[in-house]
């Protein structure tokens, strides 16, 4: 992979369009190449072929690892009711506390 390198910070620039080589994909994923190459066949990393090369493009990997962790919807989403600030809370917003659960009684057997 090619990098540019940001003069001001010393450090490589990283582009989503970068493409990448298995080697460099295993790198991000912390796997090995040859199971990088394993699952690209198997058509499970998306991919690109140029004859016999596989090649990898940074925004799809990152994508598809998004939808590996999330699923298709993306991240769930939490959002949890709110009730109204009281007049000494300026401004800040509580959730309703979930209601408790009375034990339940044991039946007397005598």
């Amino acid at each position: 992979m090619h990098e540019s390198v940001d003069k001001s910070l010393g450090a490589p620039v990283v582009s989503p369009d970068d493409v990448l080589t298995a080697v460099e994909v295993a790198a991000v994923l912390r796997m090995t190449p040859a199971w990088v190459y394993s699952e690209t066949r198997q058509g499970r990393i998306p991919h690109m072929r140029f004859g016999r090369r596989f090649r990898y493009r940074r925004s799809t990997i990152e994508s598809w690892m998004r939808t590996l962790e999330w699923g298709r919807l993306g991240p769930p989403r939490v959002e949890h009711p709110t009730v109204p600030p009281l007049d000494g809370d300026a401004g800040t917003v509580r959730r309703p506390r979930p209601e408790r659960r009375k034990p339940q009684q044991q039946a007397r057997l005598f």
